[in-house]
């Protein structure tokens, strides 16, 4: 079964570890669901590669989370390349 970018929002999942030993190679972090939706909408995968995401919670209030899960993270590249953007306010 394919998950939509909507359903993937819908679970709440820690952010990435940021190490890559999770194979999440790329992540974005929004406040806002819409902004994470148009940011996952927008996403090329290649072969090997899929979309991952979800909820979490700080202080503020939730945070949506996208990113690109790989098979193989060293034929992907350089581990210390491993990579998130942060939140929108």
């Amino acid at each position: 079964m394919h998950m939509t970018e909507l359903a993937l929002l819908d679970q709440e999942h820690p952010l990435p570890e940021g190490r890559g030993n999770d194979r999440i190679v790329q992540w974005h972090v929004f406040r806002a669901r819409g902004q994470a939706e148009t940011f996952a909408h927008g996403v090329r995968l290649a072969p090997g590669q899929r979309l991952v995401g979800g909820f979490t919670r700080d202080s503020l209030g939730r945070l949506y989370w996208v990113g690109v899960q790989v098979d193989d993270l060293d034929a992907w590249g350089n581990r210390s390349a491993v990579n998130k953007h942060g939140a929108s306010p």
